[in-house]
């Protein structure tokens, strides 16, 4: 197994304290979060302009930290075939820098479409914010097969972000069969927090049983080995050869610490089996677009 495996804070729940289905609160001092995340060793920062204030949240602690992270944010509310596009990547990449008072090293789309992530004119805007030097590396943010094929196939992205997490790897095992430079970024690796929940399982899932009878076997073989869900679910996905970066939401210092403790764990290979026995066919309720709305 590598052990180069980048854990990457996510920082939805920073500026969008109701998101997912953990518990909704909101940190008193975010920014101070922030800085003791970096103080235990938090390299990497995802953010977004969709995440309500993250990007100012961020921008406020790294003014204050001699520790400069690198720094994942996306793009948003592009129009297929546009001529504008362009600068209007330019426009919210200067945005965003002037918010987080850093540079950005990977930017993704959030638009996740096909038309948006064939379009010349956005092929054209990552070319000239590479050119210029705002960007490091661009990347797309998928859902489905062919959105991700694309991504993979067409040579212009340096990175995609897939969701894939102990109850569906599908996505993953796509990956695995193509030939592709392309850095891939693992997503919803809690599923939003349903996987440790099971009453919002049954509020948000509409056909639930196969989920609630799949966490039930996990949970079986976490008990097992003496690691619970959370740690078994970011050692699985860092045990995984392709992954290079694993993407985690919190704003809990604990769950934090135990994510980035989980990502230097070593799986037994039987659990790791039964794992991939579990998550490998593609599962129609791990992907949000058909969650209850």
């Amino acid at each position: 197994m590598r052990t180069d495996k980048q854990l990457t804070l996510g920082t939805a729940k920073l500026g969008m304290p109701s998101y997912g289905f953990s518990d909704g609160y909101a940190l008193k001092d975010p920014v101070n979060f922030i800085l003791r995340s970096l103080n235990q060793g938090i390299t990497f920062i995802d953010t977004s302009p969709r995440y309500g204030n993250s990007e100012e949240l961020i921008g406020e602690a790294l003014k204050l930290s001699k520790k400069k992270p690198s720094i994942s944010t996306k793009i948003d509310n592009l129009i297929p075939q546009s001529r504008d596009t362009p600068n209007s990547m330019m426009k919210s990449i200067n945005e965003s820098i002037s918010k987080l008072h850093t540079s950005i090293d990977i930017c993704y789309l959030h638009q996740n479409e096909i038309e948006i992530i064939s379009d010349r004119y956005v092929h054209e805007g990552i070319k000239i914010l590479k050119d210029n030097n705002m960007v490091k590396e661009f990347g797309t943010s998928v859902y489905s097969e062919e959105e991700l094929i694309y991504t993979l196939d067409c040579g212009i992205y340096d990175w995609v972000q897939i969701p894939v997490n102990i109850l569906d790897t599908s996505f993953y095992h796509i990956v695995n069969c193509h030939v592709s430079n392309t850095k891939i970024a693992a997503r919803s690796v809690f599923l939003q927090g349903l996987i440790f929940d099971n009453h919002r399982v049954r509020l948000n899932i509409k056909d639930h049983n196969q989920l609630l009878d799949t966490l039930d076997q996990l949970r079986r073989l976490s008990s097992e080995f003496g690691i619970n869900i959370q740690q078994l679910s970011v050692a699985y996905i860092s045990s995984l050869e392709k992954i290079d970066q694993i993407i985690v939401g919190t704003i809990s210092d604990n769950k934090l610490s135990e994510n980035m403790d989980s990502i230097k764990l070593q799986l037994n290979e039987s659990l790791i089996y039964s794992i991939e026995k579990i998550a490998a066919k593609s599962k129609i309720w791990s992907n949000p677009r058909n969650w209850k709305s």
